[in-house]
């Protein structure tokens, strides 16, 4: 233990830099991806920017949830402002929004049917054997969603008997358990896991409102000036409670070796979590010391505000999934064959209070997502040629079905308080696509490789409806429509085999391609309104669309420093926007344009046996070009898309002991479109972050292993959106075999 102390009284002396190195034994570069072409090749084989994080890498860092794990890698953006984000994501290239990006679980698409949302907390991080991420267009092989790139998470096989435990404690009562056992006997392999994360929750969701001038009926203090993220005076009342977090996942992955060119495989993973707010508080007092929340409040300097108890109120849900996988693999003489049939069922529900609702009780609305499922099913032959030329060919069947629902409660803390049987609210509708893809990989001459790819997606939206009744909506049946997309990529790898003195140039690679975003079910069919105006959805939405063209290259300095560099643009159209139609209608639009362009530089280097060190910086220059559905966007920068991010770190590794330090700063994002949010440090900004997290690690003997990490040791305050933890400390053990 003692050693434990010392490397943790070293670490915090570090100025740190990101994650840490995939190997400790210096810069090995034999990482093998099969995301980039769908196919196993080494990391430097590919003509596109590519990165692994593995398990050890994970282990290195304070990563509860999988998306976590992706924190440091450049050209990356995390949006996880607390414990129990419920709209967190991971971006790349630029491109904002779950959407945008593709997230698979061991090849299969987690990108929901309803949004195109991401259940990051629903990933088995504990049994992840390593993420790959693959920057840039990647619709010719994957269709849609692949904008940004693919992010796909691959569990472990266990090779032999493990069993592993583990238990993390950190602030507000945050709690992390698992418990994994796996085996392999004979041809048959199988590993089963428990987790239950939980928190009892900070107060993140704050009250502020705005004053009007006059008096008010009752007196109070207790209140803080602020201002909101457009600069507008404001003032600080409350918060709606502790934000509390209660999940269980359960999951199992099978397989059975047939025979040794052939492979079945099964895997499920299911859950729910439950969040909400605990214990609402004004921070308004009259003059007897007594709390306020209801009434017409008087602030002393010429202003008031009317406050009800429904002001410190917020909303609570459940959501659960259900993801199951099969997959076959054989090899038939050369060719390589591969099947599978992959379903990822999400349900989910949420509670908003309405007015006249207090902590007790009173009055709310259910809002349901159920079903929410796609389906599909794919089919991959890959067919050598030649002596190191392959092609690959595939297609792929899709179904997606979704319904939303709402139902007026009589009492908001009880989900099953419906006024009515039926809902007061449906929109429903189904989606049924069919792909076909291909791509050669071909080497002309040695030393230079060619990779020619398209895909060809077609897809019906069909039996789409919505009806309001309180809204006055009748039913509307909505007209069946084909759609398609083609997505063509070219990628060019060069190896020189080039060396002067330290210097080798391992690799020039440059790419093209195109790639598109179907709308969601939600655009299409989903009317609502709020207010007097009513949000229309459009069943005859295109794909957003994009070419996206990157130059790279691949170097070392002797053996120990590798050194990268990538410089990308990307053309965007047909973003889909709330077009203004009269002042009391919205109308789902393709009115928007873009455009990103960037680049990425990262290091990597073993400064000696036992120590790595490494940085990134990326720089994405964003702007919509043109929006006719919002004129004031133009010239601005996307929402939740920082210019500039900065990773550095260092990582120690001395058999069982480690210790990383990591530095992690990340510019403003902008949350509204005309970029008007520029204030900072306010609730609702979208601040800076400038954090240094370390984290140091022993395994005793019996293979028990302990750990302690520390999150924003400097404690600096920001917001992002909601006002981020301080310093937070986690304690952990495990033991495993």
């Amino acid at each position: 233990m003692s050693r434990l102390v010392a490397i943790l009284t070293g670490a915090l002396g570090l100025w740190g830099t990101g994650a840490p190195l995939a190997e400790e034994k210096g810069i090995v570069m034999e990482e093998v991806v099969v995301t980039a072409t769908k196919g196993e090749k080494k990391i430097e084989d590919v003509p596109v920017s590519a990165l692994v994080v593995t398990k050890d890498e994970v282990e290195k860092i304070r990563a509860t949830f999988a998306d976590e794990a992706l924190k440091y890698e450049a050209g990356a953006y995390l949006k996880r402002s607390k414990f129990a984000a419920t709209t967190n994501n991971v971006t790349l290239r630029g491109f904002t929004g779950d959407q945008r990006t593709l997230v698979l679980l061991d090849g299969q698409p987690l990108n929901d049917a309803y949004g195109g949302g991401v259940e990051w907390s629903a990933i088995p991080l504990e049994n992840v054997e390593k993420i790959e991420v693959v920057k840039g267009p990647a619709s010719s092989l994957y269709g849609g969603y692949a904008m940004g790139g693919v992010i796909n998470i691959i569990t472990r096989k266990p090779e032999k008997e493990t069993f592993s435990v583990k238990s993390s404690a950190s602030a507000y009562n945050t709690y992390h358990h698992s418990l994994n056992y796996g085996n392999k006997i004979g041809n048959f392999a199988f590993l089963l896991g428990l987790e239950k994360k939980s928190s009892e929750g900070e107060r993140t969701n704050l009250t502020v409102k705005s004053a009007k001038t006059g008096a008010g009926g009752i007196p109070v203090t207790g209140w803080e000036k602020t201002r909101d993220a457009k600069g507008n005076e404001s003032y600080l009342l409350g918060d709606a409670g502790k934000n509390y977090w209660d999940q269980d996942q359960y999951r199992g992955k099978f397989a059975y070796s047939i025979n040794p060119a052939s492979n079945l495989s099964l895997s499920y993973t299911g859950g729910k979590r439950e969040y909400g707010y605990r214990d609402p508080q004004s921070c308004l007092v009259d003059s007897n010391g007594k709390p306020v929340d209801d009434g017409k409040v008087d602030l002393g300097d010429g202003k008031y505000i009317s406050i009800t108890p429904y002001n410190f109120l917020s909303s609570w849900g459940e959501t659960g999934n259900n993801i199951y996988h099969l997959k076959f693999e054989s090899l038939v003489g050369a060719v390589g064959l591969k099947g599978k049939c992959a379903l990822n069922d999400r349900q989910s529900f949420w509670v908003g209070q309405e007015s006249g609702a207090t902590a007790q009780g009173g009055p709310g609305k259910l809002n349901e997502t159920s079903p929410n499922n796609a389906l599909q099913f794919e089919a991959q032959a890959d067919i050598p040629f030649r002596e190191n030329d392959l092609l690959t060919i595939g297609t792929n069947y899709r179904t997606d079905k979704v319904e939303a629902k709402e139902w007026k409660l009589s009492d908001w803390k009880d989900e099953d308080s419906r006024k009515t049987t039926d809902p007061y609210y449906e929109a429903k509708g189904k989606v049924r696509a069919i792909a076909v893809y291909a791509q050669a990989e071909v080497e002309p001459v040695e030393n230079l490789t060619l990779f020619l790819g398209s895909r060809y997606d077609a897809w019906k939206n069909y039996d789409g409806s919505c009806f309001d009744d309180a809204g006055d909506t009748p039913l509307t049946e909505y007209e069946d429509k084909d759609k398609s997309a083609f997505s063509p990529k070219v990628g060019i790898l060069y190896k020189p085999e080039f060396e002067q003195g330290m210097y080798k140039l391992d690799g020039l690679r440059a790419s093209w391609g195109k790639a598109f975003r179907p709308p969601t079910a939600g655009e299409l069919y989903r009317t609502w309104s709020y207010g007097s105006t009513v949000y229309e959805s459009n069943p005859d939405l295109d794909p957003e669309t994009s070419q996206s063209w990157e130059i790279g290259l691949d170097q070392h300095l002797g053996e120990k420093i590798r050194l990268s560099g990538t410089y990308f643009q990307s053309k965007i159209e047909g973003l889909i926007y709330n077009q203004v139609i009269t002042s009391t209608l919205k109308r789902k639009e393709n009115a928007g344009e873009g455009k990103i362009s960037g680049f990425e530089l990262e290091a990597k280097a073993s400064l000696v046996p036992c120590l790595d060190a490494f940085g990134n910086y990326t720089c994405q220059d964003t702007e919509y070009t043109s929006n006719p559905a919002d004129p004031n966007s133009v010239g601005k920068n996307f929402e939740r898309v920082p210019e500039k991010m900065c990773n550095l770190g260092l990582a120690f590794h001395k058999e069982a002991l480690t210790a990383s330090c990591m530095w992690h700063w990340v510019e403003k994002v902008y949350g509204n479109s005309d970029n008007s949010d520029k204030e900072e440090g306010v609730y609702g900004a979208m601040d800076p972050v400038n954090t240094v997290d370390v984290k140091v690690g022993d395994t005793l003997k019996d293979n028990l292993r302990l750990s302690l990490a520390v999150d924003n040791l400097f404690d600096k305050e920001y917001y992002q959106y909601y006002k981020s933890p301080g310093r937070t400390v986690t304690v952990e053990a495990g033991y495993k075999y």
